[in-house]
C-alpha cells in the first residue's frame, strides 16, 4: 500500500511539472507575439511619419524635409530667395512655438482640433459631425448641453474625462491665423494642425468639404500645432507654410502639403 502512495504523489508530481512546462511555453509565446506587435507598430508609425511608400529608402525620407519643402516653394514660383532665407534664418520659429502654447493653453492636446463657433470637436471626424454642430449654430439652437445633440455625438461628449467633443464655447483668440471665408459668416471654425500628422492628412478633405458647403457661412482658421515629439519635420513645414505666406502663397503651400501623400 505504500508503495502505491508514493506512486500516485510521483504521478501527480509530474503531471504539475508538466503543466508548469505548458504554462512556461504558453507565456514564451505571449511574450514574443507582443514583441512581434510592437515592432510591426512602430514600423507603421515610421511609415506614416515618413509618408509611407514602397521601399525602405522611401520611408526613410520625408517629404516634409528642408530639401523638399524648398522644392515646393520653387513648384509655387515663389521667390526661392527669400523663402530659403526665412526658413534657413528660423524666421517663423517663434511665431509657430506661440501658436502652439496658446493651443495648448485652450485645451488642445493632439491633432486636429476644432474650435466651432468655439466648441471643441478634438480629432479627424466625418463630415456629418461638423455639419450637425455648424447647422445648430446657423440655427441658433447650439448648446452647452451634451444631451441637444445627437446621439452620435454624446458618445464623444458624455464622459468628463474624455471629451473628443465639448459643447461649452471657448473664445479663441484667432490673432496670428491664416484666414479664408467671408467676414461676415456666421460661423468660424479654427483649426490646429500638424502638416505630418496622419490625422490631420485625413481631416484635410473634410475641411475642403466644409468650405465647399459652407461658403457664405463658415470663416476657416489655421493655426499650427506640430507635434514635435513624435513628428520630427512638422515644425520646420510650419515655418515653411508661414514663410509662402510673406509672399501670399500660404494656402497654396498648405494644400500642397496636405495632398502629397495623393499625388504619389
Amino acid at each position: 500500500m505504500p508503495k502505491a502512495k508514493n506512486t500516485t504523489m510521483s504521478e501527480a508530481t509530474s503531471v504539475s511539472s508538466k503543466s508548469n512546462n505548458v504554462l512556461y511555453v504558453m507565456m514564451a509565446v505571449i511574450t514574443v507575439f507582443s514583441i512581434y506587435l510592437f515592432v510591426k507598430v512602430m514600423a507603421l508609425e515610421k511609415k506614416v511619419a515618413s509618408g509611407g511608400g514602397g521601399g525602405a529608402g522611401v520611408q526613410q525620407e520625408s517629404p516634409l524635409k528642408v530639401e523638399n519643402l524648398k522644392k515646393y516653394a520653387k513648384e509655387l514660383k515663389l521667390n526661392t530667395g527669400k523663402f530659403n532665407k526665412c526658413l534657413d534664418d528660423n524666421t517663423k520659429k517663434g511665431d509657430v512655438e506661440a501658436q502652439t502654447a496658446y493651443g495648448s493653453s485652450v485645451g488642445v492636446q493632439g491633432t486636429p482640433g476644432f474650435f466651432i463657433n468655439g466648441r471643441f470637436l478634438a480629432g479627424a471626424f466625418p463630415f456629418e459631425f461638423f455639419k450637425e454642430i455648424i447647422d445648430k449654430e446657423l440655427a441658433g439652437t447650439g448648446s452647452t448641453d451634451c444631451t441637444s445633440y445627437s446621439t452620435e455625438l454624446q458618445k464623444y461628449c458624455s464622459d468628463p474625462q474624455n471629451q473628443a467633443f465639448n459643447p461649452v464655447p471657448k473664445e479663441i483668440d484667432t490673432k496670428g491665423a491664416q484666414v479664408k471665408g467671408p467676414k461676415s459668416a456666421k460661423v468660424t471654425v479654427v483649426e490646429f494642425s500638424d502638416f505630418e500628422c496622419p490625422f490631420c492628412i485625413r481631416a484635410f478633405p473634410t475641411v475642403d468639404q466644409i468650405l465647399k458647403t459652407y461658403k457664405n457661412d463658415v470663416l476657416f482658421y489655421y493655426m499650427h500645432f506640430p507635434l514635435t515629439q513624435i513628428h520630427p519635420n512638422a515644425q520646420k513645414a510650419a515655418e515653411a507654410s508661414l514663410c509662402a505666406a510673406d509672399q501670399g502663397k500660404f494656402w497654396e503651400f498648405h494644400d500642397k502639403l496636405f495632398t502629397l501623400e495623393t499625388a504619389q
